[in-house]
């Protein structure tokens, strides 16, 4: 029976390494969440604004972006200001029909969403784009 025997030179060096490594994944997979939150949040703004009949420009101006959480980012309508009545207008309700903008958006803007933030991370791995 045959018997190797081998040690791993600078093994305290590639797990420094491999931390770093993992601290500049996260950065980089935070970097194109919001790369892309960003283009729904313009593009959402857009469409209620010419979807809804504007008047007081509260609801558009509270189209915000959540912080990254895990793996996930949220961009939503913060109601709980003067924008109370963003899913009203969304889902409609027993007496208003509904006029959704977000998911409209959303099925619209996934293709260019997905380019930034897959161009997001080929910037930031320097890969070109």
């Amino acid at each position: 029976m045959s018997e190797f025997q081998f040690q791993l030179e600078g093994l305290e060096e590639l797990m420094r390494s491999l931390e770093q490594s993992s601290n500049d994944v996260e950065k980089v997979k935070e970097d194109a969440l919001l790369a892309g939150a960003k283009i729904m949040q313009d593009e959402t703004k857009k469409t209620a604004g010419t979807v809804l009949k504007r008047r007081s420009g509260d609801l558009i101006n509270n189209i915000e972006i959540s912080d990254v959480e895990g793996d996930e980012v949220h961009v939503y309508v913060d109601n709980q200001g003067k924008a109370y009545y963003g899913h009203m207008h969304e889902n409609g309700t027993s007496k208003m029909p509904a006029r959704p903008f977000m998911g409209p958006t959303f099925n619209r803007s996934k293709v260019q969403i997905n380019r930034a933030m897959a161009n997001k991370i080929r910037a930031k791995l320097g890969w070109g784009i």
